[in-house]
């Protein structure tokens, strides 16, 4: 009996998993979706903010198994090489990028060209100079100097 209760429950998530993988439709990022990132240059380097939405069933298994996979997928998105969690929670997050560089040690900074893994539908960048709002963008083509 417990044989066949497993065969049934291997047989039914199978097929379960199946068929919602056939009705989905084809998404490259899977369960989360950015809508806003806010890169605040700082003077050796960068707050970014980012707000997105979570499939409402994988909320439920992020609660039962934690948040690990929401922060691989969205460091894949953002695509920063040195940076640092500060918050997560379900619709947004706070990172610390080091990518800035000092130049000519007079106070000046640049954060270099990025290229994200996504397209970033709305794209502020905020220095103490000016801010700049960019909307369906992949990449910052080129670095930006600050002081």
């Amino acid at each position: 009996m417990i044989r066949n209760r497993w065969a049934f429950l291997l047989i039914f998530f199978l097929l379960f998993g199946a068929s919602h993988t056939l009705a989905a439709e084809p998404e490259t990022h899977g369960y989360i979706d950015i809508h806003n990132v806010t890169i605040f240059l700082k003077p050796g380097y960068a707050d970014v903010h980012v707000t997105y939405t979570l499939d409402d069933a994988f909320r439920f298994l992020i609660l039962m198994f934690g948040e690990n996979d929401v922060k691989n997928r969205l460091f894949s998105m953002l695509n920063f090489e040195n940076a640092t969690l500060v918050r997560m929670d379900y619709d947004s997050a706070d990172l610390k990028v080091y990518d800035t560089k000092p130049v000519y040690g007079d106070g000046l900074y640049w954060f270099p060209a990025h290229q994200f893994g996504t397209t970033i539908p709305n794209l502020t960048i905020i220095s103490n100079q000016s801010t700049q709002y960019l909307q369906n963008v992949s990449k910052i083509p080129s670095g930006i100097v600050y002081y």
